[in-house]
């Protein structure tokens, strides 16, 4: 329900106001840019603002896209001085708006997930029910649903299912192109695997791709074709194989393209998102960046969007620089910006792809693979420094990790002083004990995505893989919260959007469990586990930090941009584990409301 009236058909309730009392604390800043911009008051609420010196206050006043003034109601109204619009909030709970630091819009909108369902309510780990839904496990199960798909499909040219398969299921030796090649022989098949980094393949798919035992591998533990003793594939591609041999040819059309996302980004603006960086499209970032673009230039990108160019294979990095600028002169408007170049550093440890300081359990002579050594990386830093260019780079084993921070020393070293970008380090499934306490040392953004704490997305490969003890540390964000790292928290979404939810990932930092499951395991260690505060400054003032823009998103304070978020319920109020179901009431960015209402 909307409460908004003009301010001066209130204007009697200003000649009963006292001088403010000094002890309110207002925030105010000076008008003489934006004397022509439109003045909304809101009054009456509860705000969370982040902001130290003012950390809780009642009101805020903004006029055209900026904060003008934070404090008490009754100082709030004496501010605006009879103009512009009022807004009566009756007691809701406003925050800065959400910064999703590491997120996938294109993957999401290019056909990696259904969208038909985000509307429909049910659980955040459940997905809608379709029937061309493949079961993840067993195995046995997803082959009876293949036999059945292609009953049901026969003129369908390729099998790809909606839906993923578990690699806990084919630990330790793998998925095998003989059990699709059973199912057709003649028409293609292609599965993704529940990490997203894989795809199980039948020996059609292989000929199609042009795949055969002397098709060399992209990188060296990393991105490769898994062979038999003899040297055949086997159908099991890791990492970013699939990815180089279809050029991106899977992506919608122009037009379906920008509707799909266009629906998205509605959707993330509805959770209360405004802010999301971009962690990488592969080879589909022009057909992305260009719907984006589209979009922006109708007025209708309903959040900030920070673009970035992806590195995935070794080859880009001698034109990464110059491949990003040509996607910020090419695409840049707006709240469309492009700053940060990502690395696919290593890969992840449910399919023995992530660099690891031991080997893996299942494979004891296997340690991961990393793209670049950390000399190279070092240069490569050193180059973003002389552009004003940040990094943010995937990292999901404990070598990788050690690898990238060993590179910031070496580029502070050579160039004699810290390093004048951000740099961030995205997952951190295992990191050492003496790595944690390097970030904060080194100004290192750690980010995570909390979703994933429970366990019930992807991660028993790779328990298995690096063995119980190992598997008990995984993603300790607490520690790094003790160590003073500038930790950030995003959603990372591929298959799933309706898990894009901050209120889920905040949920999940808390309890390190599922939601909605009644055999919820909590993640070890208890240790790891966050503060609802800490929670709630990982997706706002931290995530400004990691995007530098510190001063302008991420806190109420005047003078910053006015993007923040109205809920319907206090977080602080709200039973733990029923703060994933809370919905935002109105979302607002730029002061332009994006989504719901007042």
């Amino acid at each position: 329900m909307r409460h908004m009236i003009r301010i001066r058909d209130l204007i009697f309730v200003l000649t009963t106001l006292a001088v403010a009392a000094a002890c309110s604390g207002p925030e105010e800043v000076a008008m003489s840019d934006q004397t022509a911009a439109t003045q909304t008051v809101y009054v009456n609420g509860l705000v969370y603002t982040q902001d130290r010196d003012l950390p809780w206050a009642e009101s805020l006043v903004t006029k055209g896209d900026r904060i003008v003034f934070v404090g008490s109601t009754e100082d709030a109204l004496q501010y605006a001085g009879g103009d512009g619009k009022l807004v009566d909030l009756q007691g809701q709970f406003v925050m800065p708006g959400i910064i999703d630091a590491h997120t996938h819009p294109g993957l999401i909108s290019t056909g990696a997930a259904d969208l038909s369902g985000l509307d429909e309510t049910v659980g955040e780990n459940e997905e809608p029910a379709t029937p061309d839904r493949m079961p993840s496990r067993p195995r046995e199960a997803t082959l009876a649903w293949l036999q059945q798909y292609r009953d049901d499909h026969p003129f369908f040219p390729l099998v790809i299912s909606q839906g993923v398969w578990d690699v806990a299921a084919y630990v330790p030796d793998g998925p095998h192109k003989r059990d699709l090649d059973a199912i057709a022989s003649i028409r293609p098949i292609v599965l993704f695997d529940n990490s997203g980094h894989s795809v199980w393949v039948n020996s059609a798919m292989l000929r199609t791709l042009g795949i055969d035992r002397d098709t060399p591998d992209l990188s060296e533990n990393l991105s490769y074709i898994v062979r038999d003793e003899a040297g055949e594939p086997t159908g099991w591609l890791k990492e970013f194989v699939l990815t180089h041999h279809t050029g991106g040819k899977s992506v919608p059309s122009p037009d379906e393209l920008k509707e799909r996302l266009l629906k998205y980004v509605d959707y993330m603006s509805s959770k209360g998102i405004t802010t999301l960086w971009d962690a990488g499209n592969f080879n589909m970032e022009d057909a992305v960046y260009q719907a984006a673009h589209d979009i922006a230039i109708e007025g209708n990108l309903p959040l900030r969007w920070e673009g970035s160019y992806h590195i995935w294979k070794p080859n880009q990095i001698g034109t990464a620089v110059e491949s990003l600028l040509r996607l910020r002169d090419k695409y840049g408007h707006g709240t469309l910006r492009f700053n940060t170049i990502k690395i696919h550093y290593d890969g992840m440890l449910d399919i023995l792809t992530a660099a690891v300081l031991e080997p893996y359990v299942t494979d004891p002579d296997n340690y991961g693979g990393v793209l670049f050594t950390p000399q190279r990386l070092s240069s490569f830093m050193q180059e973003l420094d002389g552009h004003d260019i940040d990094l943010h780079l995937h990292a999901s084993g404990d070598r990788a990790t050690r690898n990238i921070l060993d590179a910031v020393e070496q580029a502070q070293d050579a160039l004699g002083r810290p390093l004048k970008i951000e740099v961030t380090i995205s997952h951190l499934f295992l990191v050492a004990d003496s790595d944690v306490k390097r970030f904060a040392e080194l100004n290192v953004h750690a980010n995570f995505s909390p979703h994933w704490f429970g366990g019930t997305v992807y991660g028993k490969a790779g328990e298995i893989n690096v063995g119980p003890e190992r598997a008990s540390r995984s993603q300790v964000v607490g520690h790094f919260v003790r160590q003073q790292a500038n930790v950030t928290l995003s959603s990372d979404v591929v298959h799933n959007p309706r898990r894009v939810s901050p209120f889920l990932g905040m949920e999940m930092s808390i309890t390190r469990k599922a939601t909605n499951t009644a055999d919820a395991v909590t993640l070890p260690p208890l240790g790891a586990r966050i503060s609802l505060e800490q929670a709630l400054a990982g997706y706002t003032i931290n995530g400004a930090a990691q995007l530098g823009l510190e001063g302008e998103v991420g806190v109420i304070k005047a003078g910053l941009l006015a993007d923040f978020i109205v809920l319907p319920q206090n977080p602080f109020e709200t039973d733990v584990e029923k703060i994933h179901a809370i919905e935002p009431s109105a979302t607002v960015v730029a002061g332009e409301l994006r989504s719901g209402g007042f």
